[in-house]
């Protein structure tokens, strides 16, 4: 049997996309800054909040800026995460994005009206309905120059989003972060949103900090303490074309408080 090295495993991985587990992330060295010129933004998949595991490629990584233009930084790939500057030659706030990403192919199982990846190890439950599921993801973080803005918090209307309805730029612990899960421009009801960070359990754990959007998608997190969190949606629908069944849709958005 032929025993993959580490190098060659790592590679092989960030070409067929992340593995159920890991998470993608934008994160950038300043959240709120009174009047640098830039910010520099790392962009990776991880298994550790905000420790870089695998490089994110994306072919839409663009900047929405104060003033509602979109800019396409330019993008270094190392092995481990992306880097690139983005520029902030205007006060108020930028939206910077992976845009949507297509990601692997892998089976999916309808379990209890939910679709659940099948694991190769226990297969599928007896009688499950099984499609092959595409994953589509999509990165966001905002970054203040000065006196934050609100024009590039406007929804971008495409695939699953999760749209701050206060400024992520102004949070304080012991407050909360109210937000609206959309996929399409549309709200989703019953999406569970966890809260990660580096010192919070993951979304697999039963500790896990969790909310569920209501009938208008919405939801409000609290915010237990300063500190860099991300915020992870994920819902899968069945697909009304195309080459795969369904579509296994997340979004993750960075956000800091008490910056």
């Amino acid at each position: 049997m032929r025993i993959l090295s580490a190098g060659y495993l790592a590679a092989l991985l960030a070409l067929t996309g992340p593995a159920a587990a890991h998470t993608g992330y934008l994160l950038p060295n300043l959240f709120n800054t009174p009047q640098r010129d830039h910010v520099t933004v790392e962009a990776s998949f991880t298994e550790e909040m905000f420790t870089p595991d695998i490089v994110m490629k994306a072919e839409d990584y663009h900047v929405v800026t104060p003033a509602g233009a979109k800019v396409k930084p330019t993008v270094t790939y190392l092995r481990d995460l992306a880097v690139f500057e983005v520029e902030l030659p205007e006060a108020g706030t930028y939206r910077i994005s992976t845009g949507l990403r297509a990601g692997a192919t892998r089976k999916m199982a309808l379990v209890a009206g939910k679709w659940e990846p099948v694991r190769e190890r226990e297969g599928a439950p007896a009688g499950a309905k099984v499609a092959d599921a595409q994953s589509i993801t999509r990165s966001d973080v905002y970054v203040s120059k000065g006196p934050a803005s609100d024009k590039a918090l406007t929804p971008a209307g495409v695939g699953l989003e999760i749209v701050p309805m206060a400024h992520p730029n102004r949070l304080d612990a012991g407050g909360a972060l109210p937000v609206r899960l959309l996929l399409d421009g549309k709200p989703v009801a019953g999406v569970t949103i966890s809260l990660q960070g580096p010192k919070l359990p993951d979304e697999e754990d039963a500790k896990a900090v969790t909310v569920t959007t209501d009938k208008e998608g919405k939801a409000s997190i609290a915010l237990p303490h300063d500190g860099t969190f991300l915020l992870l949606a994920r819902h899968r629908v069945e697909a009304a074309d195309g080459p795969v069944a369904v579509k296994s849709h997340s979004a993750t958005l960075t956000f800091a408080v008490g910056s």
